[in-house]
């Protein structure tokens, strides 16, 4: 994910929600229908900018993601893993990690709204992950 300096951010009112639950859970899924501004606010919020963070749009983070995921967050403890919905076996890598590490990691899986509905994600994540849709921007968001 690419922040670009030039575009005003507006504050989403399910931000606040988003940096509660990241400080009491390990995974955070973060779903929403294309277009939502689920990386924009991913790559500006605090304390999700700060994260090393990837997308599956790479070509080159998707191999990786499909080869050894565990590359991904080598050496940091703060990840968001965008488009997630492109490399579902991610998430058998993500589960992995936390569960032999509870406590270390910090995870902001995004992707489109039908992540919520691939088999993967509700098995590999059930009970470990808090899960948000972001909707298209509201009149009193801007």
């Amino acid at each position: 994910m690419y922040s670009n300096p030039e575009i005003y951010y507006y504050e989403r009112w399910l931000t606040a929600a988003l940096q509660k639950d990241c400080r009491d859970h390990q995974i955070i899924v973060l779903t929403g229908a294309r277009q939502v501004g689920k990386s924009t606010l991913l790559a500006h919020a605090e304390p999700f900018r700060y994260g090393r963070s990837h997308t599956m749009d790479d070509f080159e983070v998707l191999d990786q993601a499909t080869r050894a995921p565990e590359a991904l967050w080598s050496g940091t403890d703060h990840v968001v893993l965008d488009e997630v919905q492109k490399a579902p076996k991610l998430l058998q890598a993500v589960k992995i990690a936390v569960d032999c590490n509870p406590g270390k990691y910090r995870f902001v899986l995004s992707g489109s709204a039908n992540l919520l509905l691939m088999k993967q994600v509700s098995e590999s994540l059930a009970g470990r992950a808090v899960y948000f849709i972001l909707d298209p921007m509201t009149l009193g968001e801007i």
